[in-house]
């Protein structure tokens, strides 16, 4: 049987065999027990049988065999279910009736289209926040749009947010509506197929001045990664002058998988560009280790220069204090170790940098690098897929990448039954307080929401917020600090705001926006059809990680970097 995730965000391509079910991370201690798992959601169906494995497993996808425990077992052996986990149902069902009690506390008329639920975990006394995590709710902004992929903001005072959609338009939200012409339309630019398509979309910080703004896509005719600027036309500023296009720079795609596609300026005001490994499964190209290219990294470059005039796929300058100017690497690495980086964004207050970078096999995982980094970090992919040894290549990497050779996430989850992460941001909105300081992300194929927070002693504290039950493409923030979601599903996806059930504060800061001038035009052309939704192979809880405490804001502090391991030839 052959499983298949498609999209831009995850992909497995496996064959398995009768003992395979032996890789799921609870599986029985060798010989395995005869079990058959059945997983049946909105977006999956997945039946496997095991009826015995070795150690070793036979499989890529069963290696990680017998570790831990299954504890469900025949009738004949154990009975169809162990007292732990009786336990285990026991306390699930008693978190579950107290968890109700808090939302029907908190919320007892919640009106149509909203989404909400409890959560009731707390911190151990170091945390920032004490208290429950907070109980979020959904409320819908705006549908009938067509696989958004971007949702953010111009920064410009006009209130508006920006919706990239996968198919090569970007939308505006004003007013309470989707204005009918699109800001841009670039469709006979970008690829339709398999991951391709319009990935990312930022502003210049200086976008008030020159309206500029930059778009990631995969270009039409080969794959091949295309970041380039726009301008705003002079006579309307809802639309954009689609003859404005410059190439920034471009990045040839091995295959048609992890494409990456993030835009994001930091607080540094340079371009941080998200690339994916570019194969589908293992890292085939041996890219994200290879610091001989772009492939599996974070690149950082100076959009305000120059320094590659006669090239024409080349429009920016290098940072000077990139972690491998004059050294082993490409000048434009900021960081490496990565698999296909789905969504990645600045705390708007601190400056932290989050990458959440979807799994292979088994975990999803959350990256964080402090402000006062200096770059260089080396992710681990695909030596490790999340703090789990992957591809022991060459012998020894596992233990090397674990004890220092590689910064770990500060958050991962199982794909039981998640399969690919979506990142998002750390809320910093002025409505809603005990929201404050969150590190939102979701899982791609189940919706289900996570909030990350980070305690005080550098750890951090992760759980489930809400079971959305629909795939989640993306986070978006508008420019006061509101966070946003999009509920994927072809020409039916639906524009979120993320609220919290205690509703806002009573005295919100209220913003100054002023509406930008609005010129009738004619109703675009429909898109195209929506991509397949994905498959997942399996759900799990997510994991806290100790972490350092980091180092205040401020002077970037240099640091030796990690040396990596010779890689193999493809």
């Amino acid at each position: 049987m052959s499983i298949r995730v498609h999209s831009w965000l995850a992909e497995d391509d496996e064959e398995i065999d009768t003992h395979s079910a032996c890789q799921l991370r609870w599986a029985a201690q060798p010989p395995c027990t005869l079990m058959k798992t059945k997983i049946t959601y909105r977006l999956v169906r997945l039946s496997v049988l095991c009826n015995g494995c070795d150690t070793k497993g036979e499989t890529r996808l069963s290696r990680r065999s017998c570790e831990g425990r299954l504890e469900l077992g025949t009738a004949g052996e154990r009975g169809f279910v162990s007292p732990r986990l009786l336990i285990v149902l026991f306390a699930s069902l008693t978190g579950l009736f107290l968890a109700l009690l808090v939302t029907a506390s908190s919320s007892s008329d919640l009106t149509p289209k909203v989404f909400a639920s409890g959560a009731l975990q707390r911190f151990n006394g170091l945390g920032q926040r004490r208290g429950p995590f907070p109980t979020i709710q959904l409320e819908q902004v705006a549908s009938g749009l067509t696989e958004p992929t971007t949702v953010t903001n111009a920064g410009d005072g006009s209130g508006r947010i920006f919706i990239a959609q996968e198919t090569g338009q970007i939308l505006i939200f004003i007013n309470g509506s989707v204005l009918p012409t699109p800001f841009l339309n670039i469709s006979d630019l970008v690829g339709q197929t398999a991951e391709h398509g319009l990935l990312g979309l930022a502003f210049h910080p200086d976008y008030v001045s020159n309206g500029f703004f930059y778009v990631d896509y995969t270009r039409a005719d080969d794959g091949t990664t295309v970041v380039a600027r726009y301008q705003v036309s002079a006579a309307d500023p809802n639309v954009a002058d689609p003859d404005s296009a410059h190439i920034v720079l471009t990045q040839p795609q091995p295959g048609g998988d992890h494409n990456g596609g993030q835009l994001a300026f930091g607080p540094d005001g340079y371009l941080y560009i998200s690339i994916g490994d570019g194969g589908c499964c293992g890292d085939p190209f041996r890219t994200a280790q290879d610091l001989g290219t772009w492939l599996g990294k974070i690149l950082r470059v100076d959009i305000n220069g120059d320094d590659f005039p006669g090239d024409p796929d080349r429009n920016y300058a290098v940072p000077p204090d990139n972690p491998f100017v004059g050294g082993p690497g490409l000048d434009e690495i900021w960081a490496y170790g990565l698999r296909n980086p789905w969504r990645c964004s600045f705390d708007r207050t601190t400056g932290d940098f989050f990458i959440a970078d979807v799994g292979q096999d088994t975990w999803e995982e959350v990256n964080f690098q402090p402000a006062s980094s200096s770059g260089g970090e080396n992710y681990g992919w695909s030596v490790l897929e999340g703090m789990h040894c992957y591809n022991d290549d060459p012998p020894g990497s596992c233990d090397d990448f674990l004890n220092g050779g590689s910064t770990l996430p500060i958050a991962e989850y199982h794909h039981v039954p998640d399969c690919s992460i979506t990142g998002g941001y750390r809320y910093r909105g002025q409505n809603y307080p005990d929201l404050e300081g969150v590190y939102f992300y979701a899982d791609f194929c189940t919706g289900r929401i996570r909030g990350a927070i980070q305690q005080v002693n550098g750890t951090w504290d992760s759980q489930e917020l809400l079971l959305a039950g629909f795939a989640i493409s993306t986070f978006g923030e508008d420019e006061i600090g509101e966070l946003y979601l999009v509920e994927y599903n072809g020409d039916q996806s639906v524009l979120y705001r993320i609220t919290s059930a205690q509703g806002p504060s009573p005295t919100p800061t209220p913003s100054s926006s002023p509406t930008p001038v609005l010129t009738p035009t004619p109703t675009p052309s429909s898109t195209p059809t929506a991509t397949p939704s994905p498959t997942a192979t399996a759900t799990g809880t997510p994991t806290s990680t100790p972490r350092p405490t980091p180092t205040p804001r401020g002077i970037p502090i240099p640091r030796s970097r990690p040396t990596p391991h010779p890689r193999p030839s493809p």
